[in-house]
This record gives C-alpha cells, sequence and structure tokens, in this order.
C-alpha cells in the first residue's frame, strides 16, 4: 500500500495504491482512504486551529502544531466494543480487522444505551470477497503468539473494539475522533517504539559450505562479513554479532532431515542471538567461471532452502525478487539462485538467502527496503 503526492497542473493530487485482492483494497481503503477523503472535504474549522495553534501558518513549529491538531481532530470511524459470539483463531504474524457482523440489545428500556456482540464471516483470506458480505464493521483483534498478546485464540466472550462501516444512527455525525480512538495508543507505542529502537542492523551470518568444499579456506568468514557490512552502508548501519559456518551434505534423491535440523539449531542457537537479519550465504568457493562452481552452489542453495522451509512464517517475495534482479546484475550466473527472504516463525528477525555471488549489489538492491523490513518487523 503506497500513498503519494503528484504535483501537475498547478495543483497537487493524491494517489492511493492499494493491494490488489479484493479484500485487502476494500479494508485498506476503510481504514486509510476514507478517513483522508473524510478530512479533506469536512476537514477541521479552520479558525479554530487558529485559536489552538497561532495565526502564524509560516512557522515551521506552528505548523507542526496545526498538522498534528488537524490529525487530531479528524472524524474517523464509530466505534462500538463488541463481544465475539465464538473462538477466533489469532494470527500470529500481526494484528488483525476481522469482518464481523453485529447484534445490538439494549442495556434496558429506558438509558439509550446498548450492548453489541460480533460474529465472525468465516474465512478471512484476502481473497475471500464473501468475508465482505453482510459486515458491519472490522473488529480489530491483536496479534497472537509470544510476540503479541500471549495467546493464540480470542475467546468466546473476549470484547474488542469494532470500527464500523457505516454510522449507528443517521441523526449524529461520526462519534470518534482520532485522538479518541482505539488506534490512538497503537500509534503512540509504535513511534515510542521506532524512536528508541536500534539504528543499526545486528547482523548474524550462516555460511553454508558445500561438503565437497570441507576445510577449503577460499571464503574467509571475517571476509565475507566485511563485504555484508560495507554493503549496507557501513559500521555506522550495521555490524556483525556474530558468524557460524554450516556444512551442506552432498544433495541426496531424499531431502536430508538432519541437515535441516542442524541449520535450525543454528539459526535459533546462542551464536546468532541478538540479530535483527540473518544472512545464510551459500558459498561458491574460486573461481566462479567454472561450471562445476556454478553447478555445486545452485544445488548447495536448493538444499539450503528447503531446509529453511518449516522455520520460515512470513515470505517476503518482492525483497526476495529484489535481491536476485540485483545480484543478477553483477554475476549473470546469480540468476540461478533461488532467494528467500521472510521472517523466522520464534523469533522477530528477517531472515534472506543468498549466493556470495553478485553479494554487493544484492544487498544494494534492497537495502532500503530492509532497513524499513526490519524496524516493521522487530
Amino acid at each position: 500500500t503506497t500513498f503519494i503526492t503528484i504535483d501537475k497542473d498547478h495543483s497537487r493530487k493524491l494517489v492511493f495504491a492499494l493491494p490488489g485482492n479484493p479484500v485487502s483494497a476494500s479494508v485498506c481503503c476503510e481504514l486509510l482512504v476514507r478517513p483522508c477523503l473524510e478530512l479533506l472535504h469536512n476537514g477541521v474549522d479552520i479558525d479554530e486551529i487558529g485559536r489552538q495553534t497561532g495565526p502564524n501558518f509560516e512557522d515551521e513549529s506552528t505548523m507542526r502544531e496545526a498538522v498534528k491538531y488537524v490529525v487530531e481532530n479528524a472524524n474517523v470511524h464509530e466505534e462500538v466494543v463488541a463481544s465475539i459470539t465464538s473462538d477466533i483463531k489469532l494470527d500470529m504474524g500481526r494484528p488483525e480487522y476481522h469482518r464481523v457482523t453485529l447484534n445490538r440489545k439494549p442495556i434496558d428500556n429506558n438509558s439509550g444505551q446498548y450492548i453489541y456482540q460480533a460474529t465472525s464471516t468465516g474465512q478471512q483470506r484476502s481473497s475471500i470477497v464473501l468475508s465482505l458480505r453482510n459486515a458491519d464493521g472490522l473488529m480489530m483483534l491483536p496479534r497472537g503468539g509470544p510476540m503479541g498478546c500471549g495467546s493464540t485464540v480470542a475467546k468466546k466472550g473476549e470484547s474488542f473494539p469494532v470500527f464500523m462501516f457505516s454510522k449507528i444512527s443517521s441523526s449524529i455525525g461520526s462519534g470518534t475522533k482520532f485522538k479518541d480512538s482505539s488506534h490512538r495508543p497503537i500509534l503512540d507505542y509504535n513511534n515510542d517504539h521506532v524512536h528508541n529502537k536500534r539504528e543499526k542492523l545486528m547482523v548474524g551470518v550462516v555460511i553454508c559450505l558445500s561438503e565437497k568444499d570441507r576445510g577449503k579456506k577460499d571464503v574467509l568468514p571475517d571476509e565475507l562479513g566485511s563485504r555484508i557490512v560495507r554493503s549496507l552502508g557501513g559500521e555506522s548501519k550495521a555490524s556483525i554479532t556474530s558468524h557460524v559456518t554450516c556444512i551442506v551434505p552432498t544433495m541426496a534423491k531424499a531431502p536430508n532431515d538432519n541437515f535441516a535440523n542442524k541449520l535450525s539449531s543454528l539459526i535459533h542457537g546462542p551464536a546468532i542471538e541478538g540479530s535483527n537479519v540473518i544472512f545464510v550465504v551459500v558459498a561458491s568457493k574460486g573461481d566462479t567461471s567454472k561450471s562445476r562452481t556454478r553447478h555445486v552452489a545452485f544445488r548447495t542453495g536448493l538444499e539450503v532452502n528447503h531446509a529453511l522451509a518449516p522455520i520460515i512464517d512470513k515470505h517476503a517475495h518482492a525483497l526476495a525478487l529484489q535481491v536476485r534482479k540485483g545480484a543478477s546484475s553483477q554475476d549473470g550466473i546469480a540468476a540461478m539462485f533461488e532467494n528467500v527472504v521472510g521472517t523466522l516463525r520464534e523469533r522477530s528477525s528477517l531472515i534472506i538467502t543468498c549466493s556470495d555471488i553478485g553479494l554487493e549489489r544484492a544487498i544494494g538492491a534492497m537495502k532500503g527496503s530492509l532497513f524499513h523490513a526490519v524496524s516493521v518487523n522487530s
């Protein structure tokens, strides 16, 4: 999802680039585009802004305060708190905006107050348009698992905020401003979290050598680490926390479970602990112009990626494509390597597999996105 502005014909235009899947596009439009259009069309009283922040908008600090006031007082979705009518499995990777239908019951006959019960519309995959059918709003469910709320299931009877698709009553405007919304505490947390996070990438390196190349010294760990750090922008941007070497057995017809377990233990072990990004580098060993070297590196890469599949939670295919294009622009043979980028299931680290062939341009192609991806994933 990308939002940009374009200056054209003496005016500035907003461009909203939404996801391709229909449900993703709909949800992002509700959460992001709709409040923006509401602000553009209905806005905030300009006189009230002047009274709150001062009339001199040319002053930078006054302008910042004015923008903050506009955002804080922007109308967003009406919200209600509803209890769920059945257990809902939580997403282990991120919070979820779950489509629900609502049932409203009065607390008593005279108070005019209600309690709400929410029922899931069913499977929530981004391609299932039926999950939007009859939905009254989006229930904000927390991320599950040890990196989230600690639970894997939202239990029947638990209550969560619901962002309404439409007004509860036609006689009133939106009852929620951004400063009072359920999103506001999340924004405050994210701002503090990003501000306090380490600016440097803490890089763990796993060097994978073919069994045939055991004992060779063509690729030294320190040298490989230096290449990675230089490609990431130098020691002010990244540092190597540790590096380990793993021997990849000769590729057999059947998958090698022992190797997969060993590689997983190395990645989750104390040697790599403290790294927020892990490079798994398949060493080509020697002259890459030799056909045998290319063949061995390619087969070794396949074995490594197969072994990593069970421990990767979410794949970042767009980043992997950037890595592959960058590497092949440095050395065409790197296009043979199947790069993988993703997040680990059991720790908040990003993992990247690549060959040492074309390494510098592989990292250079994704460097900008990498810092952001690690920041979001931490």
